[in-house]
């Protein structure tokens, strides 16, 4: 259409109708999105595809409104603590965990669950909760749909993703040279005062001066001497004594960080095959993860198994049958807040080793060596889950009908 000089045009929309509908996942069914009058929010599927998760829990964070997730522990395989809309009060700031059900299946968290095969995830939030599952509800329910066959060419899949962790922020610590000094230092200016504090120059403590090569001492400052002198061989360092310039220190500094703490590994495989016919369809799905912790010693290992399959009997009648086992297992540190303050309160010149290669205790339990103390406790856990479900539906019915079966074994070491 040319305009050429005219000073009006006039232009019409013709309407565009389109037929599209989003389905959800509730508690009595699937429903149209657009009749559903409960609050439901529900996860773009495309979340789980572009980043690994070792939880599928921690998926919802940042991606469904009104739900909260956080990390509350750096242990890898740990669940996030999930928070539904209104599920927090002034008794109990962090929130009260929802109900987790799977396939119609309720569990405990989603540790167990491979998100490779997972298909969709929805939240619901509201009163509709409470009326569906009863009081378990209140707190929110997360409903997880797992992954079925489709009609068609069989199709087989394997993905596996490799990442690597390293703490993100240590603390600057004072180095074992200056730690030395001030203690040398500080006690001999307080022992002006409480003359009984001079032992400490010269017993078995940080900024003490001892002469035993021996495994009876747990710090390493000493005086050069002739029986001690080969230390400077093995990478111990000198000062001048600050309280007497004509005797020299000899010492061994530890950053017990990098003896705690270290550059972990994780890996993730999933291996999957579908497929069908209009009147049968089968998927199954095989996953293992195996994933380190920036903390030595701590891992996180899962093996899952997730078989299912429907018949179509006739035009009124579909079987279904669902089998998933999942074995977890994990290494913790024995008491995490005792073990991480070890870094903080343990001076850099205690010993990281006797002398006769041995680790050193250090002084107490919550001021010694952290990684003598969790070679010292054996903290594995290991779970095993498995669920079958065989059921039906009926067109002539209005709801499944079906039986399910649950072991869960727990086992600590």
């Amino acid at each position: 259409m040319e305009i050429a000089n005219s000073i009006q045009v006039d232009v019409s929309l013709e309407p565009s109708l389109s037929d599209m509908e989003e389905v959800v996942v509730i508690g009595f069914g699937e429903m149209s999105i657009e009749v559903l009058t409960t609050s439901v929010s529900k996860m773009d599927e495309r979340v789980l595809e572009s980043v690994p998760f070792s939880n599928a829990a921690s998926a919802l964070q940042g991606t469904v409104s009104g739900v909260r997730v956080q990390s509350v522990t750096g242990q890898p395989g740990a669940p996030p603590r999930v928070i539904v809309r209104g599920g927090t009060s002034i008794n109990n700031p962090n929130g009260a965990t929802p109900l987790f059900i799977s396939d119609g299946v309720i569990r405990q968290d989603m540790n167990d669950l491979n998100p490779e095969d997972i298909e969709s995830m929805q939240v619901l939030k509201d009163a509709a909760s409470t009326s569906i599952y009863g009081a378990r509800g209140s707190n929110g329910v997360v409903i997880i749909k797992t992954k079925s066959g489709k009609a068609g060419t069989t199709k087989i899949n394997y993905r596996s993703d490799f990442t690597v962790s390293t703490p993100s922020l240590l603390y600057d610590h004072a180095t074992a040279r200056e730690l030395l000094y001030f203690q040398r230092v500080g006690t001999h200016l307080s022992a002006q005062k409480t003359p009984s504090l001079n032992s400490l120059l010269t017993g078995p403590w940080g900024g003490g001066v001892g002469k035993d090569l021996t495994n009876n001492t747990g710090f390493t400052p000493q005086y050069l001497s002739d029986e001690n002198r080969h230390k400077l061989e093995e990478g111990w360092e000198t000062m001048e004594d600050p309280l007497d310039p004509n005797q020299t220190i000899i010492f061994k500094g530890t950053d017990f960080q990098d003896k705690l703490f270290r550059t972990a590994f994780s890996h993730n495989h999933a291996l999957t095959a579908s497929g069908g016919t209009e009147n049968a369809t089968f998927n199954i799905g095989l996953g293992y993860l195996n994933s380190q912790g920036t903390a030595i010693s701590t891992d996180f290992e899962r093996l899952t198994l997730n078989m299912n399959g429907d018949i179509k009997v006739n035009n009124s009648l579909k079987l279904f049958g669902r089998l998933m086992y999942s074995n977890t297992s994990d290494n913790r540190v024995p008491g995490e807040g005792v073990v991480f303050k070890n870094n903080l309160n343990t001076a850099q010149t205690s010993k990281y080793r006797f002398e006769d290669g041995t680790l050193a205790p250090g002084r107490l339990f919550t001021n010694g060596n952290p990684e003598y103390y969790i070679s010292r406790y054996n903290t594995r856990n290991s779970r095993d889950m498995t669920t079958l479900a065989v059921g039906g539906k009926d067109d002539r019915i209005p709801e499944r009908w079906g039986y399910q079966i649950s072991r869960n074994a727990v086992k600590q070491e």
